[in-house]
């Protein structure tokens, strides 16, 4: 049993020592092994594996033993066993005193028949509070004295900026990942502009600078042919209208660039071209707010297409 007991805390201390080997790896690889439920699998069965085998060996000593009945024999096993390492590691750390010398360390009190001992503080317990009382001298240098790490709120602010710049770059990859089903009016004004840009390199010889049209429809008034929703307009572009000579930009525009062209386009709702094409379509009653910052659409959809056009 005493094999069975030390081979318990032998694994427990194992396992102690894996646990606090993960804090030095990074947090997504530690995060990654804590979660993987088949570590944890291994860790359990091979806990009681250990425990059956060790359990298993006691029996069948405890069985030799009965069958020798060698008293001598036995008592050389147990003074072997006694001078094991691990039972010397043990009581390296606890410094405990035996049971059969506790009159060493007996004091004059008792109380109930309970006596009081003057045992020696665990070894263990002293290392832990020299090691916490060096610790909080070196943190205390470090973080607040000489500054040389940040504390947890700049920290937080250093992750947060990271999470930024990750979550820009994840934006760059993930901006042609828009389609039909989902894409969305933009709202941010170097987008705008950059459509603006696609519109008057790509569109603007059928449906004029100023989206009064030309070949192609007034892009200006409430009259739409295919709809006037952000899904419509991309799908328009995307796919064309190859029966009425509109070709389809998907071959030539990206998906963020298409999704640029069709948010601009809706900026040209309500503006006042110079020369407009008569409507064509279906009257759309409900005025689509064009997504820029300012309430003033006309005002924001006159501004790119001067600066897309002083661009030209």
């Amino acid at each position: 049993m005493k094999r069975l007991n030390r081979t318990i805390i032998v694994f427990v201390v194992l396992l102690m020592a894996g646990a606090a080997s993960l804090t030095t790896l990074e947090q997504g690889s530690s995060l990654e092994i804590m979660s993987n439920p088949t570590n944890w699998l291994i860790v359990i069965s091979a806990f009681f594996l250990v425990i059956a085998f060790m359990a298993t060996f006691e029996a069948l000593d405890a069985m030799k033993r009965m069958v020798r009945g060698q008293q001598g024999s036995e008592a050389s096993e147990v003074e072997e066993e006694e001078s094991d390492w691990v039972d010397g590691l043990l009581h390296k750390l606890t410094d405990a005193t035996p049971v059969e010398n506790e009159e060493e360390v007996e004091t004059d009190h008792e109380y109930d028949g309970i006596r009081e001992l003057d045992n020696n503080l665990p070894p263990w317990w002293l290392a832990g509070f020299y090691i916490s009382i060096a610790f909080a001298i070196i943190y205390l240098m470090r973080f607040h004295v000489l500054g040389t790490a940040p504390l947890s709120q700049e920290e937080l602010k250093i992750e947060l900026a990271e999470a930024e710049a990750a979550k820009e770059e994840y934006l760059k990859t993930a901006a042609n990942l828009v389609d039909e089903s989902n894409v969305e009016a933009l709202s941010d004004e170097s987008r705008l502009l950059a459509g603006a840009d696609i519109f008057m390199k790509n569109c603007a010889v059928c449906h004029a600078n100023d989206g009064g049209g030309g070949v192609g429809p007034n892009l200006t008034d409430p009259y739409w042919i295919h709809g006037n929703d952000i899904k419509d307009v991309f799908k328009t572009v995307k796919y064309g209208v190859p029966a009425k000579g509109m070709i389809p930009w998907q071959d030539q525009l990206s998906a963020s660039e298409m999704q640029e062209v069709a948010s601009y386009i809706l900026t040209l709702q309500g503006t006042t071209p110079a020369d407009p094409k008569e409507p064509q379509g279906d009257l759309v009653e409900e005025k689509v707010e064009a997504p820029a910052e300012d309430s003033a659409v006309d005002s924001t959809a006159t501004e790119v297409v001067e600066e897309a056009a002083a661009s030209l």
